[in-house]
This record gives structure tokens, C-alpha cells and sequence, in this order.
């Protein structure tokens, strides 16, 4: 066993056989010797071997987006996005020529579906004129695009590591090769497998293996061979023509894919990137603690605009770690500490395993990845000198061997790759690589550190976006022009146009015209009286006045319409004993209806999750309120909201739309409410790399009355992500909507006629599979719950995680933070070409700049307009019941996330071993527990 930590030999990094990356050479395949006399490989004899490209040769765009891709490549042609299995009971769904939907409920065998496309567009509204963070690509239609497909023979495990080696060794193989194959072409690489030129390579039909003179302490290698095979995909810009002529609806997103290529290609050579995030060295770096620094750069993509191609740029924060000696990262997560608990030993490890390390005490830089921080010091970890065979510590073989004195014996060594060759390195003669993204979970005052310094103003904003576009447009410039893309810097100018608010309806006939996004709440339309209720405080006595809480929320709540009794119990409860004791409080209380729990300030996750077990437990509803929120900050409104979740949750109404605003709203509310309809939220969240198994949450919840203000929920976990392309899908979606449709009709009485289905976290690539499955689930479940129930459904899925950002063009327009007035909604110019889609800022700006929600509807029988569409989904972000403001997305959607972060919150609590690959905990048995107590359903708890 090999423990010699001063001598990595690398064999495992960049020696021995290497791995092939790409298509391998044939058999007898000849290596092509200097540049003038290079011959192509036998073709015939290359098809052997060949190894199919699909992964790159369409790169895709976002999750999954190579599934709707359909352009073909040399090796493998791309085919359609069809799901791999055929549940039973889902049906097809066919359109006509212009895009309309035909007969859904008539075949028994589902399909893949096609998404809707645009009908028209909206007109109502009042015009605003808008500056976007889009700039226009003008393009040669004429111009044609060639692609190759490249293999460096490199071991991938290098590459992985070292992302920018395959860039070096490519522009080393252009250069020497210039004069044979590359004069007068101007290539750009992907980093993987793919390059693009804007010429044809002269000469190169066939694939050919280039020997290209690369030293470098990484690789080891004195040469390096690259193959080189054309593929038949020929990148065309009349595709893009073709769409806007509406001669086809096939988006062609590996034009796309290649335009983000090229305009990438330059950046990537002085910034730090990744994916398409540039982020300029040293500069707007803040420190975050921990070792830990917040990046700002950019993130630019290129977009099918209405009528050509724009590029996207928006500004991006991103979590580094500091380039520093290792020995200071220790310091920077437990200061002043000389060793380490176990329990420290693994925090630590949290953040070192995978990272980039680089030693210079051999004479040359040379870098590592690391495996884990070890528990014993330099001081006292043993190893045996392979030269003499003599036992001795870490620190006495560099004393011996490098005339190196350990300054810091004491602090433990780290071991690094390879694993199997026990390779073990001090900690003070590592320094952390510059350039690594921390993706590990970050602590809630970072997390508050980063919205802190990535919140400005949208003039800020807006300034900051442009200047930084400049740069990148600029570095890409000349490039692009030999592909025949010219960039504009200026930011694109377009039309929006600003909804009418809704009219609210209060109780006692009172109303407010919800101006703004926000206004002042009324006495609530229903109201429920609070009889047996009671106050848990873990703050202690002095801190707290349980009477003065009850008799502030009695003279608010009077004025809302609550009625408040004396509490029953009240009672202090040290933190350490809350469930014993709150155990008593129920069993001596048993007809307890409801109960405020005192929270003290900097309160953990773990005592909210306490005071949520309690509450599924024994089906008493609670109201977290922290101290300092009803001390410090306290004021009517304060307790106003306070007051809203407790109605809300007591099966209240706080308010109710009204549709009288506008013909439009009139029409609205006759069709879409005129039968009983069910608008349904749903969300999948996933957790962070670092956690382990931990499963993905589903949450779903819908509308049980036409106030949109009751609702029912369920929750599923669903087996940690394995591959990227079924993360959002709902498994058991069919079951989940059978239950509800049930809920629904045991509520009201009667079955919906129409089911809108607002979901959220779905990206544009997993469209199609989480459209067809979903919408398939519905109909089965429908047909399941009463043979020939035939509901109308739209499906409008809801994106936030997007970088398009709306500025008023005039000042005046704006909101009092510079935003964009809530209502605003933007359908033409940037939207897609061929879908449904349209941006809506329907919120106030409070802090920073509103970033507008994405909605694409994705299917449609119920043949709503898009005016009505939009003022619908509009008059829903009304409907949040925390607090008299409007929100930035639907309210069922808002409510489908709140469940899968309470679900969430519970499952941090259970503190399982997800880590555990051979006995993972039993989902089943953690669903029973989250389940919702018999008290709790139908009821709005989550709020």
C-alpha cells in the first residue's frame, strides 16, 4: 500500500491507458503524422466503432431539453420525445391544422402530446411601454453551420475535474493545424465532444486522429491525440426562417444550442464559467463566511423572439469557495480549533470532498481533487516510506524527505485522489483551486446575505445588466460575424400592457379595488370564532405577556370579525420538554380547537417541526408566532396577518373576487365560474446534492369552494432523483387527483366541469413528458371516479426560475420601488413563437427588482381567449390568503409549495439515514407520518 503523500504520481490522473471520450479509431487506424501529411481514417472501417453522440450532438438546453430536439445527426438520428412506457386507462389527444384540440376523450392509448399552440394575443389592458434584458441577433439566412464531432484522448475523469483542459488542448490543436485545416475558419468547441465552423473543413470527409503537442503536469503526456469525424448535421439558419414564415411548428433547438456555443466560445477564455454563467475573475466578490464568497457575473442564452433571435443576459449570484490555503478554510469553519470532533470531522468533509486542491511543494503546481479530511494530525498519522520501509508520521517524512518543516503538525491531512493509493496531504501545503462552485447547502445567514446583496433596484438592476452585456456582446463581436450573427448592446424596447385589479368583497358588503398590487383589508367575508383555543409560550414569563397577546388579538380581531374567548390553557413550556408536555395540554383538552405557540427569537427548524408534529399528531391547528416579530415590529397590521392565516385555517373567508370590473371580467366570471370548477396547484421539490437519498416531495392541493379560499391537499414522496429527465414528473399523479376529485365532490355536492391546473417547476425540455403524463393522469382519473365524466382542463405551467427581467421606460409608470406596476403582462416580441406563453408581473415590489412569472399553457379544451387566461391567472394571485397583497404567482401554486416545504420541514425532523444505500428508509412508512390527522382535512393548514 502505497502511503507517500510528497511523490502523487498521478497514474490514476493522467497515466496509463487513456479512456476514450469519444468514437475510438478502428483497428489499424492510422495516427496522422505531422500536419502536411495527415490521412483520414478509413470510414467504413471507423463505422465499427463508433459510439453514438446523441448526448451531444443536439446539446441541449435546460433539463431535458434534447427531448423535443428533432434534427438528426451523422451518427443517430434524434427521435421524437415518446414516453417509455404505456400506463393503461390514459388517452390520446389530437389537434388540427390550427393547433385545436379534437376529441380527448375518445381513445383508450395515450400518445405523446403536442404543446398548444398560440391562437392570438391579448389586447386588454392599458399600454406601457417596457425595456427588457433581451438584445437583438440580426442573422445571415443564408448562412449554414458545420459540425464535428471530437474525442480528445484524455481520461474523462480529467476532464471532468478540469474543465477548462479541453478547452487548452483544442485551441493548441487549431493552432498547430491552422495552415492544413483551419485557415480562414474561425472553429468554436463545446468543452465536450462537439465542435462547430463556419466553413467546411477542407479535406475532412472521413474521421482523422491528430497528434497535438501538449505538455502539462495534469496530463503527463508529451502528445495528445484528438480525432476529428464530421457529422450530417448541418446547422441552417433558414430553420429559424421557416418557423417565422409559420411553414413549420418544429422549434430548432440545436441552432439554439449552437448560437450559445458561439457566442460562449470568447468569454470562456477570461472569465470563470459554467454552463452558460460568466463570472469575471475578482471582481464583485463578497464574502459570505466560511470559507465561502458570493460571485457576481452574468448568465446569457440565446431565445427564439417573435420575429428573430435575441440573446438573454441577466445578472447571476453564485456561491464560490475563496481561493486560499486549506489550513485558513479550517480556521474559517471553526476558528482558533487545533483537531476536530467527528461530527466536525464531517461538516468539514461536507465541503472538501470533490474540491480542488493545488500543492507546489514538488517544484511544479500540481492539482488534486480531494477525498475527505482525515481524523488524526500530520503529527501522528503513520506511514511507510516506500524508499527506506520506515514507519513515521506525515510530518517526520516531509521533515526527512523534502526538507519541509510542518509549521501546523497538529491539524489533520486530507487525502486525495486516487483513493486506492492512500495518498495523504498536510493541510497547510494545499491551497483551494480559484474557480469552484459551492453546491453544498448553505447556511441561513448566507442564504439571507446572498438576497441581501443580489436585491437592487431596478434602475440598479437594469444598469448593472446592461454594462455587463456590453462586455460579453463585445468579446463575442467579431466571432459571431463570421457566423453571420450580429448583436445589438442596446436593450430591446417592447409594448406590455397593465390588467385591471380586481374587485375584492369583504363581509357587511364593504369592498376594495385591489389597486397596486396591495390594499387595506376590510372586515373578512366569513369569519369563525375562536371558543377553545390556548397559548403555549416557550419564551419565559418575563419576556412574554400571554394577556396582552390575547386582548391585542381580541381588539383586532374585533375589528376583522373574529370573535376571541378567554383561552383555556395557557401554558410556558421549556423547548427540551414541549412534546412531553404538550402531549398533557391534549389529552386534558381533548376538544381543543386551536392553539398559538409562542416562539422565542433565533428559534431553529427543529422547534417549528415540534410544534408541526404536535399539530399532525393530535389534529389541533397551530400559529407559529416568533417574539421578536410580535414585540419589536409590532403594529395592526402585524396581527392583521396574523389574524388572515388563522381564519384561513379556521375555514374562513377573508375576502372574495368579484367579477364586475370589465366586460372581460364579467364574461370571466360567467364561464369559468358559472359551474363548479376546481383550479388545482401543484409542486415537486427536490433537495440539495448534499443530502443524501432524501426523496423528492410532491405536493397537491385545489379549491373546494368558488372563493378559491378552502382547499385540500396531499403530499408523496417520491425516490430520489436518478436521472434528470423524470425529477418533475408526479408519479402518482392519477391516484393524488382521484382522491381530490372525490374532496371535491363530497364538498360541493357535485362534480367539476372544469379543472384548471396551474403547475409550477416544470422546465421548458420536461414540457412534453410532464404534459402528457399529467394530463393523462387527470383524464384516467376522471373516467375512474364516473364512466363518461368528461371535465374541461387547462394546463398552464408556471416558471419562475428564468432570467427575463420587465423596467418601465418611463419613470413615472412605475410602481414606488421602480418596478413594473403589478398586472403587467407581456406577451409579444420575446415570447415564443409557436407556444402559448406569456410573462405577468402581478405583484408589488417591495424589495429589489420583481422578477415576472412565465406561464406557457401548455393544453386547452376548455377554449379560453388569452385575454381571459391572463386576467384569470391574474385575479388568482388575489387569492393568497396570508396577507391583503397580491402574488407573483397563482395562489394554488403558492399554496402546492407551502405543503412541500411543510412536508419538507418534517422530514428534516425525522433525522433518518438517507445516506444508507442497503436498507433506505421505508417512504411508505414516512407518508403514514405526514399524513394529515382527520381534524386537519380539507382544512388550509399550510398557510
Amino acid at each position: 500500500m502505497n502511503s507517500n503523500p510528497s511523490t502523487p504520481r498521478g497514474r490514476g490522473r493522467g497515466r496509463g491507458k487513456p479512456t476514450q471520450k469519444g468514437p475510438a479509431g478502428p483497428v489499424g487506424a492510422s495516427t496522422a503524422p505531422p500536419p502536411q501529411n495527415t490521412t483520414p481514417v478509413n470510414s467504413a472501417q471507423s463505422q465499427q466503432k463508433q459510439k453514438s453522440p446523441s448526448r451531444n450532438a443536439n446539446p441541449g438546453r435546460g433539463r431535458g431539453r434534447a427531448q423535443h430536439q428533432k434534427q438528426e445527426t451523422a451518427v443517430q438520428p434524434q427521435q421524437a420525445a415518446s414516453p417509455a412506457t404505456e400506463p393503461q386507462g390514459q388517452v390520446t389527444v389530437k389537434y388540427d391544422a390550427n393547433g385545436n384540440i379534437i376529441n380527448p376523450w375518445t381513445s383508450s392509448r395515450k400518445q405523446a402530446l403536442d404543446l398548444l399552440h398560440r391562437k392570438d394575443y391579448g389586447k386588454e389592458g392599458k399600454p406601457i411601454d417596457l425595456y427588457t434584458n433581451f438584445y437583438e441577433i440580426n442573422h445571415n439566412s443564408s448562412m449554414k453551420i458545420h459540425q464535428y464531432e471530437i474525442s480528445i484522448e484524455v481520461p474523462e475523469k480529467l476532464l471532468k475535474s478540469n474543465k477548462s483542459l479541453a478547452v487548452d488542448i483544442f485551441n493548441r490543436m487549431v493552432s498547430d493545424y491552422r495552415d492544413v485545416y483551419f485557415a480562414d475558419i474561425h472553429p468554436v468547441f463545446d468543452g465536450s465532444r462537439i465542435m462547430y465552423t463556419n466553413k467546411q473543413i477542407p479535406n475532412l470527409d472521413k474521421m482523422i486522429q491528430l497528434p497535438v503537442k501538449y505538455q502539462s503536469n495534469l496530463t503527463r503526456l508529451e502528445a495528445i491525440n484528438i480525432q476529428i469525424k464530421p457529422t450530417a448535421a448541418k446547422i441552417e439558419f433558414s430553420e429559424i426562417e421557416s418557423v417565422y414564415r409559420k411553414e413549420t411548428h418544429d422549434l430548432p433547438y440545436n441552432l439554439f444550442s449552437c448560437a450559445d456555443i458561439i457566442l460562449g466560445f470568447m468569454p470562456k477564455m477570461s472569465y470563470v464559467s459554467y454552463g452558460r454563467n460568466y463570472f469575471p475573475r475578482g471582481q464583485n466578490v463578497s464574502d459570505l463566511g466560511n470559507g465561502i464568497q458570493l460571485w457576481s457575473g452574468s448568465v446569457m442564452a440565446v431565445k427564439p423572439g417573435q420575429w428573430k433571435l435575441l440573446v438573454n443576459i441577466d445578472e447571476k449570484h453564485t456561491a464560490f469557495y475563496k481561493e486560499q490555503n486549506l489550513k485558513d478554510f479550517l480556521y474559517s469553519v471553526f476558528p482558533n480549533k487545533q483537531s476536530y470532533r467527528r461530527d466536525e470531522i464531517k461538516k468539514i468533509n461536507d465541503h472538501l470532498k470533490g474540491l480542488q486542491v493545488q500543492v507546489t511543494h514538488n517544484g511544479h503546481p500540481r492539482k488534486h481533487r480531494v477525498v475527505a479530511l482525515k481524523e488524526e494530525p500530520a503529527n501522528k498519522h503513520q506511514m511507510t516510506d516506500n524508499k527506506t520501509g520506515v514507519k513515521m508520521s506525515i510530518a517526520d517524512y516531509f521533515r526527512t524527505n523534502k526538507d519541509i518543516t510542518l509549521q501546523f503538525p497538529q491539524l489533520p491531512c486530507v487525502q486525495v485522489e486516487p483513493k486506492n493509493r492512500d495518498i495523504f496531504l498536510p493541510v497547510e501545503l494545499c491551497t483551494i483551486v480559484e474557480g469552484q462552485r459551492c453546491i453544498r447547502s448553505l447556511s441561513e445567514r448566507q442564504i439571507a446575505d446572498i438576497i441581501k446583496t443580489s436585491a437592487k433596484r431596478p434602475d440598479v438592476k437594469k444598469r448593472n445588466i446592461d454594462n455587463s452585456a456590453k462586455k460579453l456582446i463585445n468579446s463575442s463581436y467579431e466571432l459571431a460575424k463570421c457566423y453571420g450573427l450580429e448583436l445589438s448592446d442596446r436593450p430591446m424596447k417592447v409594448k406590455g400592457r397593465v390588467l385591471q385589479a380586481p374587485r375584492l368583497d369583504y363581509g357587511n358588503g364593504a369592498s376594495v379595488v385591489a389597486n397596486g398590487g396591495q390594499w387595506r383589508g376590510k372586515r373578512m367575508k366569513t369569519t369563525q370564532s375562536l371558543n377553545n383555543w390556548g397559548i403555549i409560550s416557550m419564551a419565559t414569563k418575563d419576556r412574554f405577556d400571554p394577556r396582552k397577546f390575547k386582548n391585542d388579538l381580541a381588539r383586532e380581531g374585533q375589528n376583522m370579525g373574529i370573535n376571541f374567548r378567554d383561552p383555556v390553557v395557557v401554558k410556558f413550556i421549556n423547548d427540551r420538554n414541549f412534546l412531553r408536555e404538550a402531549e398533557q395540554i391534549m389529552m386534558q383538552h381533548r376538544d381543543l380547537q386551536y392553539m398559538f405557540v409562542i416562539l422565542p427569537p433565533n428559534t431553529n427548524n427543529d422547534i417549528y417541526s415540534m410544534v408541526k408534529e404536535m399539530e399532525i399528531t393530535h389534529g389541533v391547528i397551530t400559529q407559529c408566532v416568533r417574539l421578536d416579530t410580535y414585540q419589536r415590529k409590532f403594529k395592526p397590521q402585524t396581527l392583521g396577518n396574523i389574524l388572515l392565516k388563522t381564519n384561513t385555517k379556521l375555514g374562513g373567508i377573508n375576502w372574495e373576487l368579484s367579477y364586475n370590473m370589465s366586460p372581460l371580467a364579467t364574461e370571466m366570471g360567467k364561464y369559468v365560474f358559472g359551474e363548479p370548477v376546481m383550479i388545482v396547484g401543484a409542486d415537486v421539490t427536490h433537495w440539495a446534492k448534499d443530502e443524501g437519498s432524501k426523496p423528492s416531495i410532491a405536493g397537491v392541493v385545489c379549491t373546494l369552494d368558488r372563493a378559491c379560499s378552502k382547499y385540500a391537499s396531499r403530499i408523496r414522496l417520491q425516490h430520489h432523483r436518478r436521472n434528470r429527465t423524470s425529477d418533475e414528473i408526479i408519479r402518482d399523479f392519477k391516484a393524488i387527483m382521484k382522491e381530490l376529485l372525490i374532496e371535491f365532490r363530497n364538498t360541493s355536492r357535485r362534480k367539476p366541469g372544469k379543472i384548471l391546473y396551474y403547475r409550477d417547476g416544470v422546465s421548458q425540455g420536461q414540457f412534453i413528458q410532464t404534459l402528457t403524463e399529467e394530463i393523462a393522469g387527470i383524464q384516467a382519473a376522471c373516467k375512474e371516479l364516473e364512466e363518461g365524466y368528461q371535465p374541461k382542463i387547462t394546463y398552464i405551467n408556471a416558471q419562475k426560475r428564468h432570467h427575463t427581467r420587465l423596467y418601465c421606460a418611463e419613470a413615472r409608470d412605475g410602481d414606488r420601488s421602480g418596478n413594473v406596476p403589478a398586472g403587467t403582462v407581456v406577451d409579444r416580441e420575446i415570447t415564443n413563437p409557436i407556444h402559448f406563453d406569456f410573462y405577468l408581473n402581478s405583484h408589488a415590489g417591495i424589495q429589489g427588482t420583481n422578477r415576472p412569472c412565465h406561464y406557457t399553457v401548455l393544453y386547452d379544451d376548455s377554449d379560453m381567449s388569452p385575454d381571459m387566461i391572463q386576467l384569470l391567472t391574474f385575479y388568482l394571485c388575489h387569492t393568497y390568503a396570508r396577507c391583503s397583497r397580491s402574488v407573483s404567482y397563482p395562489a394554488p401554486t403558492y399554496y402546492a409549495h407551502l405543503v412541500c416545504a411543510r412536508a419538507r420541514t418534517m422530514l428534516s425532523a425525522m433525522r433518518l439515514n438517507w445516506f444508507d444505500t442497503k436498507k433506505p428508509p421505508n417512504l411508505s412508512q414516512i407518508e403514514y407520518k405526514l399524513s394529515q390527522h382527520k381534524n386537519l382535512k380539507n382544512i388550509t393548514y399550510f398557510v
